[in-house]
């Protein structure tokens, strides 16, 4: 039921980018909480089978994560920054109002850039914010891509060791509310200190060994009691997304759990987790395009009402050809994994 959960997660990023943005809880921090966690448990497991079954492991993981993500990325990046020349900027969109340049159209398509955009780290030319807002956490994502072969090298010591440096960074960044070291920062934005996620998705996926199930608990408990214990008594909610970030590092393993535990016998259900985890990125990354088409066609300008339907029918209409343009796109990329049973999947 992972393909569910995904696309329930996305739909609440989304969400929250329209009633949630004003408000002192943001369900969508914690959803891309569990993004992190998600893909640590999903990517450990997939370069796994690349270090078993291909000769150049390190070089296919590239090449897939690039034709997985990349595609779809930037037909969205070309389309706002076409829809923004075509329609005007945006009014009420935020973001949505930047002139192309080719400086900055391509510092967007290059997506990494996208993440430095909060001091005190900050690539000049890609401010106010990436033309896809959100792409700053898939920047992030792609941090961890590029790290993950070194990742996956590290003895038990190493891994535990590079841990206990991120989570220190994160856990540190939750008592700061504001300056150049601070819980939206380096608690929530920047690698180093959400690489504590994914290593946690990492370790889960590697439950099966005590060493691994053992830090999956401490982690675990770890962020049960700065929730519970810790941020209360040293008023850490108050500062930037502290509470989200928390509450979506102790949802995570449950949920993830509970998604990967429960396996449908129906057929239709299936098809249907499928499906909807098909539509999960492309929702992720068009939402905003959404807002600004609905703004820009329908005059819808608010964020309650019809907008939202509105909103979310556009989107769910983009991310569906946006995922069957990607299909072509997989059938390629599963043939050039480099071992055997993906070509046959390719072909199937």
């Amino acid at each position: 039921m992972l393909g569910i959960t995904r696309f329930v997660l996305a739909i609440l990023v989304l969400l929250s980018h329209t009633t949630g943005a004003g408000f002192s809880f943001n369900p969508g921090i914690v959803a891309v909480i569990v993004f992190y966690f998600t893909s640590g448990y999903l990517m450990q497991r997939s370069y796994r089978r690349f270090s078993e079954h291909s000769e150049h492991p390190a070089r296919t993981f590239y090449l897939d994560r690039v034709l997985k993500l990349f595609p779809q990325y930037a037909v969205v990046v070309i389309a706002s920054f076409a829809a923004i020349a075509a329609l005007g900027p945006a009014e009420h969109v935020l973001f949505l109002n930047q002139q192309a340049s080719l400086g900055k159209v391509l510092l967007n398509l290059a997506l990494l850039p996208a993440n430095y955009v909060f001091a005190p780290l900050v690539i000049g030319p890609m401010l106010p914010h990436p033309i896809i807002p959100p792409a700053w956490s898939l920047s992030s994502e792609f941090h961890f891509y590029l790290l993950l072969p070194l990742i996956f090298l590290l003895p038990r010591r190493g891994f535990l060791a590079l841990l206990c440096l991120t989570l220190s960074i994160q856990v540190a960044a939750l008592f700061f509310g504001s300056g150049p070291f601070n819980s939206d920062n380096f608690g929530y934005r920047f690698i180093f200190g959400v690489l504590t996620f994914f290593l946690f998705g990492y370790a889960f996926s590697k439950a099966h060994e005590l060493f691994y199930r053992r830090i999956v608990q401490t982690v675990w408990v770890l962020y049960v009691a700065m929730l519970l214990i810790v941020a209360p008594a040293f008023g850490l909610l108050a500062n930037p997304h502290a509470l989200e970030v928390l509450l979506g590092a102790v949802l995570a393993l449950p949920l993830v759990y509970a998604a990967i535990t429960l396996q449908p016998q129906d057929l239709w259900i299936k098809r249907l987790d499928e499906q909807l985890g098909r539509l999960a990125y492309p929702i992720f990354i068009s939402h905003f395009l959404a807002f600004f088409l609905c703004e820009k066609m329908l005059g819808l300008q608010g964020q309650s009402g019809l907008a939202i339907p509105a909103v979310i029918l556009t989107c769910l209409i983009i991310s569906w050809l946006l995922s069957a343009l990607q299909r072509g796109v997989d059938r390629y990329r599963l043939a050039s994994r480099g071992f055997d049973s993906a070509k046959r999947l390719a072909e199937a």
